[in-house]
């Protein structure tokens, strides 16, 4: 796996974290919803008849397709490449919204204070997924984000598991 970041001496990754996959699905699903309703209003509105102002419509629907089109492929590259790492050192965010942008946070284990998840609604409770919130001893008092994972318990104890032992170096 290609790493974000270079890694420090002595530091190994713990554990590589992602999306659930439903934060992928549910996006998905509705840039589908919108696609199928345009196309549907595309057909229905006369498909390619001739005029001015059918042509005018067949543009419109053209770029509002091309547009859920490169809102999707958007949405699976978001996912694709947002990842969350915990190492024995320290919280590394990596989020890349398009191949030309890379933003990546971290965060040192021994600078964790405080660890809390998250689920709210539904279905983050029936699929076991949410976020996992790390408060840290920043001069800015930010908090460090999990966002829509799988089985956010698991990813708290794995924190607060590499948290223990970083501060026993």
């Amino acid at each position: 796996m290609n790493l974000p970041v270079q890694l420090q001496n002595n530091e190994e990754v713990v554990s590589v974290i992602k999306r659930h996959p439903a934060s992928l699905w549910g996006r998905l699903a509705l840039i589908a919803a919108i696609f199928i309703i345009v196309l549907v209003l595309w057909i229905n509105l006369g498909l390619g008849e001739p005029g001015a102002v059918n042509t005018t419509f067949d543009i419109l629907f053209i770029v509002a397709i091309l547009g859920c089109a490169l809102a999707a492929f958007s949405v699976w590259y978001r996912y694709n490449h947002d990842i969350w790492m915990v190492t024995s050192q320290r919280l590394i965010d990596s989020t890349r919204n398009t191949p030309f942008s890379q933003q990546v946070t971290t965060a040192a284990l021994g600078n964790v204070q405080d660890i809390s998840i998250r689920k709210k609604g539904v279905f983050q409770a029936s699929l076991n997924y949410g976020d996992v919130l790390c408060q840290t001893a920043s001069a800015s008092g930010t908090s460090f984000a999990f966002r829509g994972v799988a089985n956010p318990e698991k990813v708290l104890e794995v924190i607060d598991d590499a948290r223990s032992k970083a501060n026993v170096r």
